[in-house]
């Protein structure tokens, strides 16, 4: 099993940084959530739910493991491209400044299959998302999910280096969904552009403009596409 870990310092306390974990409100800026539902319970049910005009919205669900309040929180998650859990850790500290120290810790990514796309796409999200909780806090909201100008319109679940980017789905109506990528397809690269992360997806999608032509490449076709500007799904 393979791990991540993340830690950023919030200038807010502990109590504040706690509250907005759990406040579905405050979820929908840091998380990009649609909609959560997430009890301060040891042993309760959580879920996250994102819609990116799919076919169908993403769900996180997960259950809260053991908790101290405002001092640490562990979560256990189910992946979604693979039969397997990832446990989330949240530990929160005072520095010597008055701010908060939060660590976050996940464990449980398979090394093979494709929970190595899933860990990306984890590594990937949740390093913005911590910085998105920071802006949040400092009321300076940002949306991660609304950073781009131009859409491809591929709901990734991550990608590996050497192998490229697996689609969890495609926004219906989008370029990719009108070029025919479809659910469980691994795009390669587009033109020359290689997706050896989901960082270089948004170097790509961020140096492109809406009409440009694209060829991406998927196993041995070569499928092209016209960019659009990007739409936004109704929250």
């Amino acid at each position: 099993m393979v791990s991540n870990s993340f830690e950023r310092v919030l200038n807010h306390s502990r109590e504040k940084v706690w509250r907005a974990i759990f406040d579905p409100a405050a979820a929908e800026h840091w998380l990009g959530v649609v909609a959560s539902v997430m009890p301060e319970r040891p042993g309760a049910a959580f879920c996250w739910l994102y819609d990116a005009g799919a076919r169908r919205p993403t769900a996180y669900i997960g259950r809260i493991g053991a908790l101290e309040t405002h001092r640490r929180l562990e979560l256990t998650v189910g992946l979604i491209a693979c039969d397997a859990e990832v446990t989330m850790v949240f530990e929160l500290a005072d520095d010597d400044a008055g701010r908060t120290r939060l660590t976050l810790r996940q464990d449980g990514f398979p090394e093979e299959g494709n929970g190595r796309f899933e860990r990306d796409g984890f590594l990937h999200h949740w390093d913005h998302f911590l910085d998105l909780l920071g802006d949040y806090l400092d009321e300076t909201p940002h949306n991660y999910h609304t950073m781009h100008r131009t859409e491809l319109g591929v709901i990734p679940v991550g990608a590996v280096a050497g192998e490229g980017m697996l689609v969890q789905d495609v926004a219906l109506g989008a370029p990719a969904d009108i070029a025919g990528v479809r659910p469980g397809d691994v795009i390669r690269a587009a033109d020359d552009f290689l997706f050896d992360s989901l960082d270089d997806l948004d170097v790509w999608v961020e140096n492109h403009r809406p009409g440009d032509r694209v060829n991406l490449v998927i196993g041995e076709r070569v499928v092209p596409a016209v960019l659009r500007a990007k739409r936004y799904a109704p929250s």
